[in-house]
């Protein structure tokens, strides 16, 4: 391996989950459970059910008009952006497994505004996510021996 700064940077980063980082990842995570409600919901507005060759044209255009499909394109970005000081600061295999608190906003917003169903199965599934969460955050504060 190369002893450079870059190579040493990118190689061995292994930096802590700090409140700011995990506050930085629960926002993500609600932007991006509010990017797919805003679209959902803009997809419902406009009336289309699904999207395949067939209604693509009226897809687009219908797309296109709608705030709350652009609004939710909006989001994504400002999330493309906070996602990429996350991983300027933590390790990605910190960082990916954490940002799974989308799979409990998800479902909680899809009830309340969608008036989804989520059942008790499906629930189940959630808080497993939640235990992982728990665990990848505090392996960062384990140490480990360099291979």
């Amino acid at each position: 391996m190369i002893n450079s700064p870059v190579s040493t940077t990118i190689f061995h980063m292994n930096k802590r989950l700090t409140l700011s980082m995990l506050f930085l990842i629960i926002l993500n995570d609600a932007g991006e459970a509010i990017a797919q409600l805003l679209m959902k919901g803009g997809l419902n507005k406009i009336g289309i059910s699904s999207i395949a060759l067939s209604n693509l044209s009226e897809f687009c255009i219908k797309g296109i008009s709608s705030p709350l499909i652009w609004l939710g394109m909006i989001v994504y970005t400002v999330n493309f952006f906070i996602w990429i000081i996350v991983l300027s600061r933590i390790d990605l295999s910190v960082a990916v497994p954490i940002c799974s608190f989308s799979y409990i906003f998800v479902p909680v917003l899809s009830i309340i505004f969608l008036g989804e169903a989520v059942n008790p199965l499906r629930w189940i599934g959630i808080f497993t996510i939640i235990l992982g969460i728990y665990f990848v955050s505090k392996s960062t504060e384990m140490t480990t021996m360099p291979l």
